[in-house]
């Protein structure tokens, strides 16, 4: 063969051979593309699971850095000046409830010992969990179960003396407030008690005369006492009303009936006290009601002998009205009327000056039930009072109906609960400053 032949051979051997090589080539790159496909598939789910990730992370530390500026809004305002304290009442043997006394005041009688007590907290720090619980030692009994916030802590059905205290708060409270107690034992007032450690001297037999109660920031103590709250204290503390707090006067007309006494349960239970402007004919059909009046410490009120019309009588008439009621309440229970409420409100033509020759005021109100309107619905009643109250009214109602006596099972422990305490007619003027002067209306003590 030539060697142009050899040649010309060769190279189309070798044009076939690069010609195979490409068709293999492009055999080849269907599969490179699809593997590059699934690498950039991979390439973008990774992303995804990067930027999931990113995003939960994100998510917590939100959370966690809301919950550290939830921590360090409180700190602000516990650096503030918070208006939180608590408020408290002792039962006393023999004498009721006192009135709820205000944080770092105190309540004590020497005539008599405390049996119960119960503690609750005003304007609790917005967003702060925490309840303020307590226990009282009893003597012969040892310490009660822990109650909290309004609950009664005592031992049902003793009338054993308290002879220790403990109180404490809970919850975020704990972290910022402190709870000081002390109690007075024989005469002297003992050290501060600090977060449920034991304030007077239980097993002792020694009993507590009385208790304060405040609750201060972390790393406070509780404020000296004043001289003007000192004077304060013994104007107030034989009748438990605290002219620092917010009161109404409920009165109750037309009785003595067949409710008396479940008012007066209400009223007993919620540590209160009213006023009963009563009718002569009913006095002296229902003398145990009265007697039970008087020894709850609500205040005797003279209503007329048979519910006359005060400005219709003469002056002879008014006064023999007043006096015969006058005496059939003392012969009931013993104590005297120290105030009198016209029939109907009304004061016309003669009826102050002979009230006021008499030495009486006559008593109206501010905040009419009108639940003798209501005679089959007490919520009425319960409403026209939850609705419209306000400290120093004088709360009209009448103890004659029986939906009346129901409306004030729910009024008058929902009234304590909103810090209201409830007192007489002669009990709130004086705390107020008021003379009651005779011869002069009366409707409110605002």
């Amino acid at each position: 063969m030539s060697t142009r032949n050899q040649n010309e051979r060769t190279r189309q051997t070798g044009t076939a051979g690069r010609r195979t090589e490409e068709r293999q080539h492009r055999s080849a790159k269907p599969g490179r593309r699809v593997h590059s496909a699934n690498r950039r598939r991979k390439r973008r789910q990774a992303g995804k699971w990067k930027l999931a990730a990113i995003l939960i992370l994100a998510f917590f530390m939100t959370l966690l850095f809301a919950r550290r500026s939830s921590e360090l809004s409180y700190q602000e305002q516990t650096e503030e000046d918070l208006e939180m304290d608590a408020i408290f009442a002792v039962e006393f043997l023999g004498q009721g409830w006192s009135a709820w006394m205000p944080d770092n005041y105190a309540v004590y009688r020497t005539s008599t010992y405390p049996v119960a007590f119960k503690a609750s907290i005003q304007r609790q720090t917005e967003g702060m969990t925490g309840t303020i619980q307590y226990q009282v030692n009893v003597s012969g009994y040892g310490w009660t179960d822990t109650v909290e916030n309004g609950e009664v802590a005592r031992v049902d059905g003793v009338s054993a003396p308290l002879e220790g205290i403990r109180a404490w708060v809970n919850g975020d409270l704990a972290e910022y407030y402190d709870v000081y107690t002390r109690v007075m034992v024989e005469g002297e007032w003992t050290g501060w008690a600090v977060n449920g450690k034991d304030a007077g001297e239980p097993g002792s037999g020694k009993h507590i005369e009385g208790i304060r109660i405040a609750i201060v920031k972390k790393g406070n103590t509780p404020a000296p006492i004043t001289e003007k709250e000192i004077d304060d204290e013994e104007a107030w503390k034989a009748s438990g009303v605290n002219p620092a707090l917010p009161m109404v006067a409920l009165t109750f007309d037309d009785g003595p009936g067949i409710y008396e006494d479940r008012i007066l349960d209400a009223l007993q239970s919620a540590g209160a006290r009213a006023t009963f402007f009563m009718v002569g004919e009913e006095v002296v059909k229902y003398p145990d009601a009265v007697r039970r009046m008087a020894e709850q410490g609500c205040e005797l009120g003279n209503h007329t002998w048979g519910h006359e019309n005060l400005s219709e009588l003469s002056d002879d008439g008014i006064r023999e009205t007043i006096r015969k009621t006058n005496e059939a309440v003392f012969q009931a229970s013993g104590s005297q009327v120290t105030v009198v409420r016209p029939p109907y409100g009304s004061t016309r033509n003669n009826t102050l000056p002979v009230l006021g020759s008499m030495g009486y005021p006559a008593i109206l109100w501010s905040l009419d039930t009108e639940d003798w309107k209501h005679k089959k619905d007490p919520n009425a009643t319960v409403q026209a009072v939850l609705t419209q109250v306000k400290d120093g009214d004088i709360i009209l109602m009448h103890s004659i109906h029986e939906a009346s006596a129901t409306a004030a099972e729910t009024i008058i422990p929902e009234l304590v609960s909103r810090g209201f305490q409830l007192v007489t007619v002669s009990e709130m003027a004086q705390a107020k400053g008021a003379a009651l002067e005779p011869g002069k209306r009366y409707g409110n003590f605002k």
